[in-house]
């Protein structure tokens, strides 16, 4: 029995693929023709690289780092408790007032403190009060110089006969030179 079974099984795995194999009628005619072979289409080896690249450095090294830090931050240390400035000791820092120990760690090393912050937009409002006090200075003074016909306009410069005979001599000694680069004497 099992040697006939074994005959059963080859004799079957033989002729398998014959019996399973579907008829020529029922393919498609396409294999037989040249149409839609190789259909052109553009290259997508840069695009894929680009959106493989972005991804893995914003989300994997960028977002869910940043994402398991603040969350093992405000599980374990949670929000930040707000008491009264110790009268001995030294004062606290400004970045001690902020509410999260995410938030003072950016005010510590990454922000400016209150005050620094403070003095950036006095410095910047007293150099644009600068700047605006100028251009009213000069269009003030561009109205005036309109108004009275008080600007730098075509200028008269007095010529004097030496300038006229030495300009007379050059024109005669560029008429009468045969090459430029000579020196002739007369």
């Amino acid at each position: 029995l099992q040697g006939t079974k074994s005959a059963i099984m080859g004799a079957l795995s033989k002729v398998a693929p014959v019996l399973l194999r579907p008829a020529l009628r029922q393919l498609p005619f396409v294999r037989f023709s040249h149409a839609h072979l190789f259909r052109k289409r553009p290259g997508q080896l840069i695009v894929n690289r680009i959106k493989d690249l972005s991804h893995f450095y914003m989300i994997g090294i960028g977002f869910l780092p940043w994402l398991a830090v603040c969350t093992y931050a405000h599980i374990v240390y949670g929000q930040c408790e707000l008491t009264d400035i110790p009268k001995e000791g030294p004062p606290p820092h400004y970045w001690q007032y902020e509410r999260t120990p995410i938030r003072q760690w950016w005010a510590k090393w990454m922000g400016v403190s209150d005050m620094e912050h403070h003095e950036r937009n006095l410095s910047y409002y007293e150099k644009q009060g600068i700047v605006s006090r100028w251009r009213q200075v000069e269009d003030r003074v561009k109205h005036l110089e309109g108004e009275r016909l008080d600007y730098k306009g075509w200028s008269y410069q007095p010529v004097s006969s030496t300038w006229v005979d030495y300009g007379r001599w050059q024109a005669v000694r560029m008429r009468d030179q045969y090459e430029q680069h000579g020196h002739y004497t007369q």
